[in-house]
């Protein structure tokens, strides 16, 4: 009778648990909602960023990183790209000259994203070239995807908002420069006018050649690459917040119809770019540092550590002579441009 009943409590505790799992197998779970967590960003006072913790850098030179910070404004500093930028701004006094300018700079940033992107990639397909000397298992030494993540930080916000919507910073520009049309004329009397004026091709193929796209991916490339990339993210938070406060004293009625004009597709207002860049620049400046920190770090090449180093350096520079020269054209007309260069 003992054997008997344990073999009845047995099976009634199986067949329990049986039906309590056919419970949770059918189910319904409710779906989770696909609007993106906060950005984790590297700790830093950034003007609207959000502050987060830093990442771990327990295996990286703690000073490697604050020493390439005060090289790089030092570059800064020598350039003179603020006092060049202030100077253009001073020079535009009408709204054809306003209008001029926002034509090229959002044309000019738009493949930035797209430059960075490959930079991440090219930076990922290199486990060979970015390793931890620590780790005993081959397999697992790799540090090439931890850097990568660092540059495509910068990428994320290009092609989203931190809203939850797909809308790009490429397409945030080109509402700008729409609404600023619209307030002061006609699009099509626009484009009639300037439209092929603006062709862009040189400058823009400039953009991609700073970023090594379409190149071995040597060490060369990949830190000089990374040098160009710290350069256009630590000169645009310079210049995003100086168009800003410019805009803001010298086109006031711009501004609040830019603030109040709703894009539809985002929930986000048509003054949004310049805004948003206000702050998210530096945080991609940060992660970038860190990027160029861990490369530094675990870099297992050829060359020497600070060889790698003057290579970031050189793309920086290259960047920063890159701005000027752009800068010193955008107010420019094409014939104008072409008068010089005859």
């Amino acid at each position: 009778m003992a054997r008997s009943s344990k073999g009845v409590l047995a099976v009634f505790a199986a067949a329990l648990l049986l039906a309590q799992l056919c419970s949770l197998a059918f189910t319904t779970v409710p779906p989770t909602s696909r609007r993106p967590a906060p950005r984790q960003t590297v700790a830093l006072q950034s003007r609207g960023g959000q502050v987060a913790s830093k990442p771990s850098l327990h295996e990286l030179d703690a000073n490697l990183g604050a020493d390439l910070r005060h090289e790089l404004d030092k570059i800064l500093v020598n350039a003179g790209s603020k006092r060049f930028l202030v100077d253009v701004l001073n020079r535009i006094d009408t709204p054809q000259n306003l209008i001029r300018f926002w034509h090229k700079y959002t044309t000019f940033n738009g493949d930035f994203a797209g430059g960075a992107a490959s930079l991440a990639g090219a930076f990922h397909v290199r486990r060979d070239l970015f390793r931890d000397p620590k780790e005993p298992i081959s397999a697992c030494s790799d540090r090439s995807a931890e850097i990568a993540s660092h540059i495509f930080f910068a990428t994320e916000d290009e092609y989203a908002t931190r809203e939850g919507s797909r809308l790009t910073h490429r397409r945030l520009g080109q509402i700008l420069l729409s609404e600023t049309v619209k307030f002061y004329g006609s699009p099509i009397l626009h484009e009639a006018r300037w439209g092929e004026e603006y062709e862009m091709n040189d400058i823009l193929m400039k953009v991609i050649e700073g970023y090594r796209v379409n190149r071995a991916h040597t060490a060369e490339d990949l830190f000089f690459a990374l040098g160009w990339h710290l350069g256009s993210e630590l000169l645009a938070d310079e210049e995003f917040n100086l168009m800003d406060d410019f805009m803001k004293s010298k086109f006031p009625e711009l501004v609040a119809h830019l603030s109040s004009t709703v894009v539809p597709e985002a929930g986000v207002v048509a003054y949004h770019w310049i805004k948003v860049h206000t702050y998210v620049e530096e945080e991609h400046f940060s992660h970038g540092l860190d990027a160029a920190t861990r490369a530094i770090d675990s870099y297992s090449g050829p060359h020497s550590k600070v060889q790698v180093h003057e290579m970031i350096l050189d793309g920086f520079r290259a960047f920063a002579d890159f701005q000027q020269e752009f800068f010193g054209s955008i107010l420019s007309s094409h014939t104008e441009l072409v008068e010089r260069r005859a």
